[in-house]
């Protein structure tokens, strides 16, 4: 009787308990149709939601909506983009800096404006506005225009993320110094530090930058926040300059040397942890005697059955070559390359980290895409960099500098070279070597960094923001900041003391005749 009194007691204690438990509304913008970029924010909205926060979640991934963590789903955002871009010829595979910045904000562009249209955004639009969200995240990357929720929702705390490592315009969020003679823009493969004519062009690359996405991209991106959300909304480039903190996708033992303000976060390699199951028969294959394993992987949003046949009959015929070797290779269509030999398996899909983890795996062939970087650095992976577009060119360019693998264009990629990569990295233990000294200077860090972003977000939301992080230059003016009106001030002193000087002596002169 005693016990069961207890029970009761204690059933009752925990119903008036969690009564009273307050758990944070997160509004959760993601902005890039990316899987790859899901699966990095979906570290952190998972693990936010394991806290007991409730989750509203924008996503280009279906999901399955659950108590506490709700998907709005935008279904094939980046194929729809994809398709504009090939009816206007714009979509190169391989192109100079000016091409791949301007291809970068036509696709934000064009990309905004169709999701704008979709019905995700106005389920969010009809929200009661009275409803109250404790705190917005923002994939800042791209899709500014989804800011004006900020305003929308009554202002509360506001966190921008980034898969994409440090974007260029991360000094609009924060008080970023940008050096264009010691930083490379992202557009380009400079390494540090650069020669006189590598600076000159690099600050042409940053001017043409700051020119789209500040007077073309973002004031785009306000007129759509006028359409959706009233013409006297806040400009965006104002909302986004309000973010507590900005968690990047960067970590220094792989990235440029960049002076980050406190409020700027890297959080590198979030993604890595994540458990990924291998299926069964990818644990068979790689169990079969080989001298190791080689992974083909161009990510999610190149794929090898859209490279055409003369390339996927160079990379078959390679791998065929190399018996002595397992191959896993990433393609969507595995019946267009019929039968393959033994030491090959193809799948649709496959786990790409938990295959990395494996010390069977010798070697990952890839489009230089920064998370699958990030994965093979974290293991001590060997890497061939095929780039295609955006950041990748940089980051295979890193890879290279930093002797951990190779670079290969793929309009060089045939039989031999393919092979000639290979065999190379293979066969010289220096690339083995310089990325294990590489994943150990990754590895080595005071905390996860899931952990790290996790508990700078719940900082902010326990604290209704962070206003002591935000830097008191950031609305200064330009010439202000940099003392350009102190220069001036400065000459013009000196100048104007310089002529009173020759007036008087002038003068003098003049009374002495």
């Amino acid at each position: 009787m005693l016990h069961s009194t207890v029970k009761c007691f204690s059933a009752i204690v925990l119903i008036l308990l969690s009564a009273t438990i307050q758990c944070e509304n997160i509004l959760f913008l993601q902005t890039t149709p990316s899987r790859s970029h899901h699966i990095w924010n979906k570290q952190i909205f998972n693990r936010l939601y394991e806290n007991g926060h409730n989750l509203t979640i924008l996503t280009f991934e279906q999901e399955q909506s659950i108590p506490g963590k709700s998907f709005f789903y935008v279904p094939r955002l980046y194929a729809r983009t994809m398709a504009e871009f090939a009816a206007e010829n714009n979509a190169e595979s391989v192109m100079g800096p000016i091409g791949n910045i301007i291809n970068m904000y036509s696709f934000y562009e064009k990309a905004s404006r169709l999701l704008a249209q979709e019905p995700a955004i106005q389920h969010l639009m009809n929200y009661p506005k009275t409803f109250k969200f404790d705190l917005i995240i923002h994939d800042f990357t791209m899709g500014q225009f989804l800011l004006g929720f900020v305003e929308r929702f009554g202002n509360p705390p506001l966190v921008s993320v980034s898969a994409f490592n440090i974007p260029s315009y991360t000094m609009h969020l924060a008080d970023i110094p940008v050096r264009f003679t010691t930083l490379p823009n992202y557009a380009c493969e400079y390494g540090q530090p650069m020669n006189f004519l590598e600076r000159i062009s690099n600050m042409f690359y940053w001017m043409l930058d700051f020119y789209h996405r500040q007077f073309k991209f973002m004031v785009a991106e306000d007129g759509r926040v006028g359409e959706l959300f009233g013409n006297n909304s806040t400009s965006v480039k104002i909302t986004e300059k309000r973010s507590s903190i900005v968690l990047v996708n960067s970590d220094f033992t792989m990235d440029y040397h960049q002076a980050l303000p406190p409020n700027v976060i890297p959080v590198g390699g979030l993604h890595i942890s994540r458990p990924e199951k291998v299926p069964q028969i990818i644990s068979d294959f790689m169990d079969m005697p080989s001298k190791g394993v080689v992974l083909l992987s161009f990510g999610t949003n190149v794929q090898s059955e859209g490279l055409g046949k003369n390339i996927n009959e160079a990379i078959l015929k390679t791998f065929t070559n190399l018996p002595e070797y397992n191959f896993i290779w990433k393609h969507g269509d595995p019946e267009s390359l019929g039968t393959v030999p033994p030491n090959i398996l193809v799948q649709k899909w496959i786990p790409q980290g938990a295959i990395l983890s494996d010390p069977r795996t010798k070697l990952l062939i890839g489009h230089g895409g920064l998370l699958g970087l990030q994965e093979a650095t974290w293991y001590g992976v060997p890497t061939i960099g095929i780039p295609f577009f955006a950041d990748q060119l940089q980051n295979v360019d890193k890879l290279v500098r930093g002797g951990g693998g190779l670079r290969l264009f793929l309009d060089e990629l045939d039989e031999n070279t393919l092979k000639q990569a290979i065999d190379s990295i293979l066969l010289d233990k220096s690339y083995q070597q310089n990325m294990a000294a590489r994943s150990r200077l990754f590895r080595k860090q005071p905390q996860p960094p899931l952990e790290r972003a996790i508990f700078w977000i719940e900082k902010v939301l326990n604290n209704k923001g962070l206003p002591y992080l935000a830097s008191p230059t950031q609305d200064i003016p330009f010439y202000q900041l940099y003392g350009i009106d102190l220069i001036g001030a400065t000459i013009l002193i000196i100048v104007t003391i310089h002529i009173l000087c020759k007036l008087a002596l002038s003068f003098s002169f003049n009374k002495q005749i």
